[in-house]
């Protein structure tokens, strides 16, 4: 699917500048090799997963991730060791496997793409948004059933993509607008639509298409702040919805007036995707228990553990009050 509206941007200024930066824009990353032959992999209908175990086991450090998650509590664990990836993808399955080592590709290119930048904005709290939500965002595709539950995860990874990339191209004005936005992620958006006339979502799908993702990516983080508008194809609007509520999710983990984000949880939490007050329970519960696991996989601390138990007995109270706190 060739995405058009609203990225036709070629008769809009200055958004067509703000693309014209970013086309010819040195510093934005490029796709691993190793990325684009999973990609390509897996778009292919003749997938071989001991073709994929073969490739990933190349890269050392990816496959080190990849077996400290097969072995992991949060899919699972096993009652034998696994120790090599065809093992992995056995246990696990090609999709579940050839998404991971997608993550950690993403998590290499996004890792060096903040570590070159110069730019004043939260790089680690931009970073920690996105584990957040990919941890939400996998808890809500199993709760609503995605065929592919790990779409929904790579999906909420990448859904805020595009603030690093206006972030090489405008860093002044990204940060100004970061700074006038706060932690209110919903102003960011209309600041960015004011002052850029674009914004990260519509350039994060452009990105999502240069580096030729799925389309259920492009489209996840193109409506990733506008899910009400997105229409067609119906079998993407799980995983649409479900990235959309991922990052309101991890909205609350990081605010500091959680209250306040917990509030749009509720009211959005109430529209196509529907999450009950007994929903919300094991949900939180899931995503609680997975963040210690999925911030080993990212090398990456998420902040005060106290303040993570904390936020997540808010949550319990507000959205699920006649839930009782898992014992940590």
């Amino acid at each position: 699917m060739q995405l058009s509206l609203p990225l036709d941007i070629q008769t809009h200024e200055p958004c067509s500048s703000i693309f014209e930066r970013i086309k010819t824009c040195n510093s934005l990353p490029v796709l691993s090799p190793l990325a684009s032959k999973i990609l390509k992999m897996c778009q292919g209908e003749d997938a071989d997963a001991s073709e994929l175990a073969q490739l990933i086991s190349q890269d050392p450090g990816m496959i080190a991730q990849i077996l400290f998650m097969a072995n992991s509590g949060y899919y699972g664990g096993s009652r034998h060791k696994v120790t090599n990836a065809v093992q992995a993808v056995t246990l696990l399955g090609f999709s579940t496997i050839a998404n991971l080592a997608l993550s950690f590709c993403f998590y290499r290119l996004i890792k060096d793409l903040r570590d070159t930048s110069q730019s004043g904005i939260d790089q680690i709290g931009f970073w920690r948004r996105s584990i957040f939500a990919s941890v939400a965002g996998r808890a809500l595709g199993n709760h609503f059933h995605c065929p592919d539950p790990e779409l929904v995860f790579l999906g909420a990874l990448l859904q805020d993509i595009g603030i690093l990339a206006l972030n090489e191209v405008a860093g002044n004005e990204v940060t100004t607008l970061h700074e006038q936005a706060g932690h209110n992620h919903s102003m960011l958006i209309q600041l960015e639509l004011e002052q850029l006339g674009v914004d990260h979502a519509q350039v994060g799908a452009w990105l999502a298409q240069h580096w030729q993702l799925p389309e259920e990516f492009q489209v996840s983080i193109l409506y990733s702040h506008t899910p009400e508008r997105f229409q067609t194809p119906e079998a993407f609007q799980v995983l649409v919805d479900s990235v959309a509520l991922s990052g309101m999710i991890a909205d609350f983990w990081i605010s500091p007036t959680p209250e306040d984000a917990l509030e749009i949880v509720r009211e959005q939490a109430q529209g196509r995707l529907t999450v009950t007050s007994d929903d919300w329970g094991p949900l939180l519960d899931t995503m609680h228990k997975a963040l210690p696991q999925i911030a080993s996989f990212f090398h990456t601390r998420m902040g005060n553990w106290e303040d993570i138990q904390q936020t997540y007995r808010l949550a319990l109270k507000h959205l699920a009050p006649s839930h009782q706190a898992q014992p940590t």
